[in-house]
């Protein structure tokens, strides 16, 4: 079984924190939910940035299922920055969110 990796990396607008934590706190209960590990981490030199980071188990030729709800999303309208990263397996983030 191949694992595959995905990140996208943003900052958070002033004033969104919560919301910011509490849509990671979802992604992740949903990932791990679907098979995949998920977490966040803040930059150390830049802190406003965080990479979220989704790794998992998806097979070569499998369909693909949505990892995400509506969390991606979300991400995006509490974001001053965002910039969704080519997995190492060459997927786009949107491919495996709803």
């Amino acid at each position: 079984m191949s694992r595959h990796l995905f990140v996208l990396i943003f900052e958070p607008r002033p004033g969104s924190e919560a919301a910011v934590d509490a849509l990671l706190r979802a992604a992740r209960v949903r990932a791990e939910s679907a098979g995949w590990h998920c977490w966040a981490y803040r930059n150390e030199i830049a802190a406003n940035e965080i990479t979220l980071f989704l790794e998992g188990p998806r097979r070569a030729g499998d369909e693909q299922h949505a990892v995400f709800g509506t969390e991606i999303q979300e991400l995006r309208q509490h974001t001053a920055r965002f910039e969704p990263v080519r997995s190492l397996s060459e997927y786009p983030l949107e491919e495996v969110t709803a």
